[in-house]
């Protein structure tokens, strides 16, 4: 009777349990890909052992015709090998099993006409030598096919696994978006209701600070007074002889807001909610804006607190700046890694080649904009680059890196 393969249903478990499995199997995996270089790197020992004994072995007359034969023999026993790893069809199986057995009986006589070259005791000794550290190779070999199985079968295991805690984790977090949002969203009804602002107005006179992602259902709903925004633009302009500079295209380097607020709520929890807040700045936590301005992306380059000169003991005077921007992600291609070969010859002397990262200047792209695309500052890109930041010619290779 065979016995049944364990099954690894998914169906109903927990986000905890199914990343505990994907866990666990990816650590069998590795250790599947450890045992299987281990076995490559005992078959690499083993035949540094057999160049010793052919050394000694093919000053033998006919020794090396018959030792290619051999060979060859295991080669084409070792193909069969790798293709009944692959195959399900028992007939299939039954055919490359004969295959194989045929093969072997074929090695075994090249083997003793190897043996029968010459009665001499060092010969037999080196050759029972090599045999034996034959067989080791063959050994970690048939070591190295059976856990390739095996860790294919845990491969697909720990993608069973991982796939259904990504799905889990994915549908998980939109619910508790989707709720952290609601409750948002009542928080700020009952603040129109309490300072009895008018349906069709959003926040006259305050403005709410919220988690763009909305991983929290925490909104600061504050006070506003002087709220100020920026808008900076980049205009690169280029001499003309005799007239006026020109200049074709502008780009906005900054926009900002900035203002007074007040926080309000008890005295003895002011503070932790200012902690909260600088946290967000400090962690660089994108986030949602309405008041003065509405913005949905920006973030809190400057966040601070100043005493309450009025007596209220129940309020917290702020001074915070917004900067707008989006979260981007830059991809870059991988390099395929090239295979090291190993060389007789000797090291060539010579300069070091070395590579740059660089980007080709479109129109309207200044070193602000490649700055906001690479990550690097703009002073950097000046320095790399022969080209002042207001005339950077189109087409121009701009180095970041």
């Amino acid at each position: 009777m065979t016995k049944k393969s364990a099954t690894h249903s998914v169906k109903g478990k927990t986000l905890t349990y199914l990343q505990k499995k994907s866990t666990e199997w990816k650590s069998t995996v590795s250790k599947d890909a450890d045992q299987i270089d281990n076995a490559k790197s005992t078959i690499d020992k083993a035949k540094d052992k057999l160049d010793t004994y052919d050394d000694y072995l093919q000053k033998q007359n006919g020794y090396n015709s018959l030792k290619d034969a051999y060979d060859a023999k295991q080669d084409e026993i070792d193909k069969q090998n790798k293709l009944l790893s692959k195959t399900k069809k028992s007939s299939k199986k039954k055919s490359i099993e004969s295959t194989i057995k045929d093969l072997t009986k074929q090695k075994k006589e090249v083997y003793q006409s190897i043996t029968k070259l010459t009665n001499t005791a060092e010969y037999q000794k080196q050759l029972k030598a090599r045999t034996k550290a034959n067989h080791a190779i063959n050994v970690e070999k048939k070591k190295i096919n059976d856990i390739n199985a095996k860790k294919t079968k845990d491969k697909k295991v720990y993608q069973t696994y991982h796939n259904a805690y990504v799905a889990n984790k994915k549908a998980e977090t939109k619910k508790k978006q989707t709720q952290n949002r609601s409750k948002i969203n009542d928080e700020i009804a009952a603040a129109k209701k309490k300072y009895k602002i008018h349906k069709g107005v959003y926040l006259n006179g305050l403005t709410t600070i919220q988690r763009a992602d909305a991983m929290t259902s925490r909104v600061y709903i504050l006070g506003e007074a002087d709220p100020t925004e920026t808008d900076e633009q980049d205009v690169p302009t280029n001499a003309v002889d005799s007239s006026e500079t020109r200049t074709n295209y502008s780009v906005r380097s900054s926009k900002q807001l900035s203002g007074t607020y007040y926080l309000f709520g008890k005295a003895s929890d002011l503070d932790s909610e200012f902690s909260i807040l600088q946290g967000w700045a400090r962690k660089g936590v994108e986030v949602t804006v309405r008041g003065f301005s509405k913005w949905a992306h920006a973030y809190l380059s400057s966040v601070g607190k100043t005493a309450n000169t009025t007596g209220n003991k129940n309020s917290l005077t702020l001074s915070i700046t917004f900067t707008y921007a989006m979260k981007s992600k830059i991809d870059y291609a991988k390099k395929k890694s090239k295979k090291k070969t190993k060389s007789s010859s000797t090291k060539k002397s010579g300069t070091k080649k070395t590579t740059h990262k660089t980007t080709t200047v479109k129109t309207g792209m200044t070193y602000w904009s490649i700055s906001q695309k690479t990550g690097v500052k703009v002073s950097e890109l000046e320095k790399l680059n022969k080209w002042p930041a207001n005339s950077i010619p189109v087409g121009a290779k701009v180095r970041y890196e």
